[in-house]
């Protein structure tokens, strides 16, 4: 019995797709179109799915594990040192983000979980910097953590490959050339954001609190790193939640909104929430593989027809999120020195 086979075996009522990428990266005769396959079906379905031999190291994922629950232990003056100011980067305190946009469940109270978001760092010499690209955004970290930075760049760089690499099969599951998302101006550079995720015990005298509301994700892709503890449910296409289990060594993987309008809905943007129902601290490392902010992405040609028009605009995700940020984060302002 493979690995695979004893993922399906120990969870018989499965219902989230499964898919062995191992033969594709390793370029192994017609792995690319089976891959491609499998992704489309999962995509055009419930539109989440596992995905399993992604090749990076287990060690490499608890340790940024190990360092999301270090940063979220020290003491709250520790954190709001590195509070995120104006823009979603740095440490988001309990209460920071209600899905107030959502159309899938109404949260009652604001959402309990604090994170910490890491966006690419570019060097003072990049030449993006030096042109002072929209996508240019400096991270705040911790002063006092050693490792802290090295861990999270190790792993934000490492996910960010794997992103690349997953784009052939992706061009290939919506019958596109299979350079087709690797060659586009939206992935270079593509932009992302590591969020390392705290969240505390449920309180179950709060009725209709989550630790994050019924939402969809606002980019691309996001990869999950599995957590020893579950917690994530995703609302299928008949109205059911199910919850997605914890199987380590695998990345739940979910396409997001631009994703979802670039494709003119072939690929859905499935609705999610969290609740920590274990009764102990849970962590998440969510890694969310993300187009350039300053692309307006029109309908893909595979995606549309005569009969099945573009039913959204050409729109950018930093106009995307310049509609949804400002309703769902609750962000500190910049002192008025700094404003000047």
């Amino acid at each position: 019995m493979t690995a695979l086979e004893s993922v399906l075996t120990a969870n018989s009522d499965m219902k989230i797709p499964v898919i062995d990428i191992g033969p594709y990266l390793a370029d192994e005769a017609g792995a690319l179109e089976a891959t491609a396959r499998a992704i489309g079906a999962a995509s055009e379905s419930l539109g989440f799915y596992f995905l399993g031999n992604h090749g990076i190291p287990q060690a490499l994922i608890d340790r940024v594990f190990a360092q999301t629950q270090r940063f979220h232990e020290q003491p709250l003056e520790k954190k709001l040192a590195v509070q995120a100011i104006g823009k979603v980067i740095g440490y988001l305190p309990l209460g920071g983000q209600t899905q107030n946009t959502s159309i899938y469940g109404k949260s009652t109270y604001p959402d309990a979980s604090a994170s910490f978001y890491i966006k690419r760092e570019f060097a003072a010499d990049h030449p993006d910097r030096r042109a002072k690209k929209p996508w240019v955004q400096d991270n705040r970290w911790p002063s006092d953590l050693p490792g802290f930075r090295e861990t999270c760049l190790e792993y934000f760089d490492a996910m960010t490959a794997l992103g690349h690499q997953m784009l052939r099969a992706q061009a290939v599951a919506l019958d596109m050339a299979p350079d087709y998302f690797a060659t586009h101006a939206a992935f270079n550079p593509s932009g992302s954001t590591l969020r390392l995720l705290h969240y505390p015990p449920r309180d179950p005298a709060k009725d209709g609190q989550f630790g994050i509301g019924p939402h969809t994700d606002y980019g691309y892709c996001t990869y999950l790193a599995q957590a020893k503890k579950p917690g994530l449910e995703i609302l299928t296409k008949s109205g059911e939640w199910i919850e997605a289990p914890a199987l380590e060594g695998y990345f739940l993987v979910n396409n997001a909104d631009m994703c979802r309008r670039w494709t003119n809905d072939r690929w859905r943007s499935a609705p999610h929430r969290v609740i920590n129902k274990t009764g102990e601290v849970r962590y998440s490392i969510p890694f969310f593989f993300g187009v350039r902010a300053d692309v307006k992405l029109e309908c893909l040609p595979s995606c549309t027809s005569a009969a099945n028009p573009p039913k959204y605009p050409p729109m950018s995700f930093a106009d995307y999120l310049a509609e949804l940020e400002p309703k769902n984060y609750v962000l500190a302002k910049a002192p008025a020195s700094a404003q000047a």
